[in-house]
């Protein structure tokens, strides 16, 4: 179990929007659970998120995650128009291509598991593009008996009985005997996750799956065609060396990738809501300070600490 607290000053009016007057202290207090070992490879973490104090911010791309409100509610508008889900709601977040703007209530706590590309094919078996860039009802999309095993997660009073109880439940979805293309799997997670440079011919010459294959089944696992999934993790993998490597000139990590500078500016915004000299001034509590702590954090699965 790993505990941190981010703190920040914000400038918000008495919605909770920025303002130039009304200074309030915004707080991010994360409890991070490794999952039971048998299921490690299906669920990446668990985290445990408090907001003392709501604020509105944005969230990158991300892989696949579930949520549940157990205390305040969260807003977002990654499905179009912005939406709330109170106290109570149990979520299937598919993988996301884009950002999109969240806010928190006051006195919020979230526990969540962000569910690994092989964890949504043994869990869930649906295709991964169904769901991406949606935000759904987790137990629209489970058994009936399983679902019963969501409230025990409301019901624990600490990030570790949490995290047990979200163990019983992913154990029971998991079925390992659902096919899985395990080998192209594993080669499109090496080629994603990679912090260098990888392009599309580079996977096609590593299977020997025609490009038609290689685009269904990345759809299927990933949620999107290879070209975008690559363009995502391309900006993720950039936002994560400004911070890590405590750089203050995007310059250092726009790659020859990019036809030219304004095409990096662009892709980096579309995936990590702002670009990249606003993310290096900007105090962005839900991605840059985040990302810091991640590196302290024992991980199994290689999207934990990319996506």
């Amino acid at each position: 179990m790993y505990k941190f607290a981010i703190l920040s000053n914000l400038h918000q009016n008495e919605d909770g929007h920025e303002a130039c007057n009304g200074e309030r202290k915004a707080m991010m207090q994360f409890e991070y659970v490794l999952p039971r070992a048998d299921i490690r490879a299906l669920v990446g973490s668990y985290y445990d998120t408090t907001i003392p104090v709501g604020f509105d911010d944005v969230m990158r791309a991300e892989i696949a995650n579930a949520r549940f409100v157990i205390r305040g509610a969260v807003r977002t508008n990654m499905n179009g128009k912005e939406e709330t889900f109170p106290v109570g709601s149990a979520l299937l977040c598919g993988p996301t291509y884009k950002w999109c703007s969240v806010g928190f209530d006051d006195d919020t706590l979230i526990f969540g598991a962000a569910i690994t590309p092989l964890g949504w094919a043994r869990m869930l078996g649906i295709p991964a593009n169904t769901l991406a860039d949606r935000t759904v009802p987790f137990a629209d999309h489970v058994p009936p008996e399983c679902a019963l095993q969501i409230q025990p997660i409301f019901d624990a009073t600490d990030a570790a009985s949490r995290a047990a109880a979200a163990d019983t439940l992913f154990a029971a979805l998991d079925d390992p005997e659902r096919r899985v293309h395990d080998d192209f799997l594993a080669l499109a997670t090496r080629w994603i996750t990679d912090p260098e440079p990888n392009e599309l011919e580079d996977l096609l010459a590593a299977t020997d799956i025609s490009a038609r294959q290689v685009e269904r089944l990345c759809k299927h696992y990933f949620g999107s065609a290879p070209k975008r999934l690559h363009r995502k993790f391309r900006a993720l993998h950039s936002a994560n060396r400004l911070t890590w490597q405590e750089l203050t000139d995007w310059r250092d990590i726009a790659t020859t990738a990019y036809f030219d500078q304004s095409h990096f500016i662009r892709e980096f915004k579309h995936f990590n809501g702002r670009t990249p000299s606003e993310f290096i001034k900007g105090a962005h509590l839900l991605v840059r300070q985040t990302l810091k702590e991640r590196l302290q954090i024992a991980h199994e699965s290689p999207f934990s600490l990319v996506g």
